[in-house]
């Protein structure tokens, strides 16, 4: 008829073959943003990090997983810092103790130094998703000054034969900060001189050791060492420094101490100051002799005289 606008519908039907997908997809599932670990003198500490890799499409024959030096531009060791200090730690692919120290291009890699599998080597029409462990430890007996250590290292997922550089291809990395809390240590203890307890008050005494006592601090705002007399602490005479006190009657006799040769002063309410330092103990205890002298009296009261010598060591 005429007049009479026509239409015509047609249908495009378009068919994909069986080797296309809609995408590829190889890369890392919602790695890690930071791996946390407190570290100590005494004992070891190993974090278990677990990676997820995504995988959908092409076959994957050959792939790794390779971890970079970090701050240390080393593999052996990596290290954390805090300001100018450095913390030891290191990345296995198995668990320590371990050899299997994971590295990254460019450097001559072998199979214990990637994570690699044949789990990716087949077409994946659906997503798959494989979890690998990594093991960060941190070895004992660092004495490094107390605080928070960090680094930051890349996870790079390359695909290509790990031992063969011209096959390397990198299709995904992320950067992970690696944080060490450091125990802080402050530990002091004396080793006393045999006979100290039967020394003989009617004889002058001069730089006589009594004690050598052993410092130990990590602290990273430095620490300080503490001496009190007792009998001073507890004096209503006005008495300016340590003295021995009859233990019935009210005879004394004063004294004067050097700690690490130095001469002990400054007492106040008892109590002196050995050491104030701004420092650690680094490499780890330092040791100081503590000395007595005194002027015989042959005019004393017979019997026992004491005093009591409390040290303590404190942080900062």
């Amino acid at each position: 008829m005429r007049g009479k606008a026509r239409a015509a519908a047609f249908v495009c039907m378009i068919v994909a073959s069986s080797g296309l997908h809609a995408a590829d997809i190889f890369r890392f599932y919602a790695p890690p943003g930071g791996v946390y670990g407190n570290a100590a003198f005494e004992r070891d500490e190993t974090i278990t990090v677990s990676v997820t890799i995504e995988h959908e499409g092409v076959a994957i024959s050959d792939w790794f997983l390779a971890i970079t030096t970090g701050g240390a531009g080393s593999f052996e060791p990596r290290e954390m810092s805090q300001s100018t200090d450095t913390l030891e730690y290191q990345i296995y692919g198995s668990t320590p103790p371990s050899a299997d120290i994971l590295k990254a291009p460019p450097d001559v890699l072998t199979a214990a130094n990637v994570v690699t599998s044949g789990d990716f080597a087949s077409v994946a029409a659906t997503t798959e998703r494989v979890a690998f462990t990594l093991y960060f430890s941190i070895p004992s007996a660092q004495f490094v000054p107390s605080g928070e250590y960090t680094d930051t290292v890349s996870l790079e997922l390359y695909t290509g034969e790990f031992g063969s550089p011209g096959t390397h291809v990198l299709v995904d990395t992320v950067d992970v900060t690696v944080t060490g809390r450091m125990a802080q240590i402050v530990d002091l203890y004396a080793d006393r001189e045999p006979g100290i307890r039967s020394l003989d008050l009617t004889a002058t005494a001069t730089n006589f050791l009594i004690a050598t006592v052993f410092e130990r601090s990590n602290s990273f705002t430095g620490y300080t060492v503490t001496v009190q007399s007792v009998n001073l602490a507890a004096d209503l005479s006005g008495a300016t420094g340590p003295f021995f006190a009859h233990t019935t009657a009210s005879d004394t006799l004063d004294y004067s101490l050097t700690y690490g040769g130095a001469p002990v002063a400054g007492w106040a309410g008892g109590s002196a100051t050995l050491t104030d330092s701004a420092a650690t103990t680094a490499p780890e205890w330092i040791d100081r002799e503590l000395r007595i002298s005194y002027s015989g009296s042959s005019t004393l009261a017979a019997g026992d005289y004491e005093d009591r010598l409390v040290i303590t060591i404190t942080a900062k």
